[in-house]
């Protein structure tokens, strides 16, 4: 019931129908400005600051339940955020690193897809679909998504960029790249035409936009094609060049040449990563990528052996054993956050981090299934695959229905179990089933359905930590009185491509450099054209006249420029170095994006103005 209508019983005036008015359009910046007396009862009514949550209302968790009285108190606080933060990062590095990534690489594999197509597609659709929930979410209901997408495009290709050139040079796909930079400026160009024309993006604007990466993923489909014709075509000339007595040796040689650089740009294999995890174990995986020298590219890393993954899955295997032997052990090693050759191989420090993050790896391995073909049974743990069954469709269920829903008791929200209650009718008599079927020593035949549920829960616990980190960003920006778009461009961008540069340089360390840097352009093509179109798609506000100052926001032009300097530069060096990624571009990218912020705060210190044209108002 609106306030107009409850006058008469209520007595309310006009200035009370003004307060009302005041509490929908004031912005949540503003409320840091009164009293911390009254922020608790401007932070739960103003409707900005609703929107600026996700599981957790940090607003009333400051200023109601912990009664935030002065400034020292609250800066503390934003110390315990960036604490905060930290164990979101780590969250998704561990998730990434155990469960997503070894699911990839079995996709990829099972789909029969090179590394580059894996690249531009899946891991780039890992990697970036959490920014179309995001854009859909009410924190970027009136954000200046351009400047946020522009901006996280830059984190990514320059920061992840540079770090995957730094860790292990590697030698590039060269067509694919060149065309897929040149897709990625078509992306960028046709993005802001649309936005600037009129002011406003109509539906076919954004079915356009979705078009065009609709071309671009069939395209990358097609060169596979054409490459593994190309593949097939040169094998029979070489048998039929072996066959010739006397052989032409040169032409023979040149097309031998030819064979081995495509097969293996088409190949894609399970490579053994288990001296890069003892290394990481260790605590040494940085020392010795750097052993050559910080800044000494060092010669390109030979191929790791490729996994026997059909000997992992039945090594352990004997008919003659019973179907449970070592059940509860095996359950038990499963759940043990603490690994033991990392233990063993750790030296102080590391041992105390290793306890440190116990409780959130322990929540991680009850509900998320792990499956893996570098290990022994490809991961499966008999007893805890099996409850992970009926745990894991029930706390994802729960989870997405809770962000769905959002009812909160007080700051936290409140877990929706209305839906997922029933799931256990499904699953407890599946895990039944599957309990009395399978063995231990090794793995069912359809263990590899498992990958769903890892995938699944894997993409859920990275989107919700992404969008804390992006409410902590935000929080933090509004305390400290920095503009939503300084913060968007900066620790938002920095934040949200995290989780790339974390799956890409494990990627890349693994042996995996052409998928990384595959995805560290597809997924910015991706977020470009798909994360933008959605959102134009679903967002109205996008439709009304002048909704592209707000959406372009004060630092896209900035970011756009810097942008195509980034693409067209990039180019440049690829061609200079005859696509070999080298440790000198991996620095060069990190100061452009070094260029890029100190920029950015420039701007937003009013020493130098942003290339934005001020806005212009037609005189009434």
């Amino acid at each position: 019931m609106s306030v107009r209508t409850r006058s008469p019983s209520l007595n309310l005036t006009e200035l009370d129908y003004e307060f009302d008015y005041f509490l929908k359009n004031i912005s949540c910046r503003a409320v840091m400005r009164t009293p911390y007396s009254y922020r608790c009862k401007m932070a739960t009514q103003a409707d900005d600051c609703k929107r600026i949550i996700n599981f957790f209302n940090y607003f009333r968790m400051m200023y109601c339940s912990i009664d935030i009285d002065n400034k020292t108190k609250e800066v503390l606080f934003m110390f315990l955020f960036v604490f905060l933060s930290v164990a979101f990062l780590w969250m998704m590095s561990f998730n990434i690193g155990t469960y997503f990534s070894p699911v990839l690489k079995i996709i990829s594999l099972k789909l029969h897809m090179n590394e580059y197509l894996a690249g531009v597609t899946l891991l780039a659709f890992g990697n970036c679909s959490p920014e179309i929930i995001a854009n859909l979410m009410p924190v970027r209901a009136d954000a200046p998504i351009f400047t946020i997408a522009v901006g996280n495009t830059l984190a990514i290709i320059l920061l992840s960029g540079g770090t995957v050139c730094f860790l292990r040079p590697f030698k590039m796909n060269a067509h694919c790249t060149m065309r897929d930079l040149l897709f990625l400026l078509l992306g960028v160009e046709v993005l802001r035409f649309v936005m600037i024309k009129e002011g406003a993006v109509t539906i076919w604007e954004s079915i356009v936009l979705f078009s065009i990466y609709i071309l671009y993923v069939v395209i990358n489909i097609a060169d596979v094609v054409l490459v593994r014709f190309y593949i097939r075509k040169l094998r029979r000339e070489v048998d039929y060049l072996g066959s010739i007595t006397p052989p032409p040796e040169k032409e023979l040689a040149s097309k031998l040449r030819k064979l081995t650089m495509y097969e293996e740009e088409d190949d894609i294999r399970i490579n053994d990563t288990t001296m890069y995890r003892r290394s990481r174990d260790s605590g040494r995986h940085f020392s010795n990528m750097t052993s050559t020298g910080y800044f000494v590219t060092p010669r390109p890393a030979e191929r790791p052996e490729s996994v026997d993954y059909g000997a992992n899955r039945t090594n352990l295997h004997n008919s003659e054993n019973p179907k449970n032997l070592l059940l509860f052990t095996e359950f038990f090693q499963s759940i043990n956050p603490i690994d033991g050759d990392a233990w063993q191989l750790s030296g102080r420090c590391n041992r105390i981090y290793l306890v440190v993050r116990c409780p959130l790896v322990f929540v991680l391995l009850l509900f998320i299934p792990v499956v893996d073909y570098e290990k022994d049974k490809h991961g499966w743990s008999k007893l805890l695959n099996c409850t992970q069954i009926v745990t894991n469709p029930f706390v994802v269920i729960t989870l997405v229905h809770s962000a769905v829903t959002s009812v909160y008791h007080t700051w936290y929200i409140t877990l929706d179990f209305s839906i997922s209650m029933w799931s256990p009718c499904l699953t407890i008599p599946l895990a039944i089933v599957i309990f009395l079927h399978s063995r231990t020593d090794v793995p069912p035949f359809y263990h590899q359905l498992y990958i769903v549920l890892t995938f699944s829960s894997s993409m859920v616990t990275i989107w919700i930590t992404v969008t804390e980190l992006e409410v902590l960003s935000e929080i933090v920006g509004i305390v400290f009185d920095l503009s939503e778009t300084f913060m968007a461009v900066t620790f938002e961008a920095v934040s949200n491509a995290t989780p790339d540069i974390i799956a890409n340089s494990q990627l890349a360390m693994q042996g995996y450099g052409r998928m990384a840097f595959a995805a560290i352009i597809g997924g910015p093509v991706f977020a470009i054209l798909i994360s933008m179109s959605v959102a134009f798609m679903f967002n109205l506000r996008v439709r009304e006249k002048g909704a592209s100052l707000w959406v372009y926001g004060d630092q896209g032009e900035n970011c756009y420029i810097f942008l195509v300097i980034t693409i067209v530069t990039t180019l440049w060096w690829c061609v200079t170095f005859n696509f070999f990624a080298r440790r000198s571009a991996g620095v060069f990218l990190w100061l452009i994006y070094l260029l890029f912020l100190i920029y950015a705060v420039c701007v937003e210190w009013d020493v130098v103005h942003e290339f934005s044209r001020d806005p212009y108002f037609e005189p009434i």
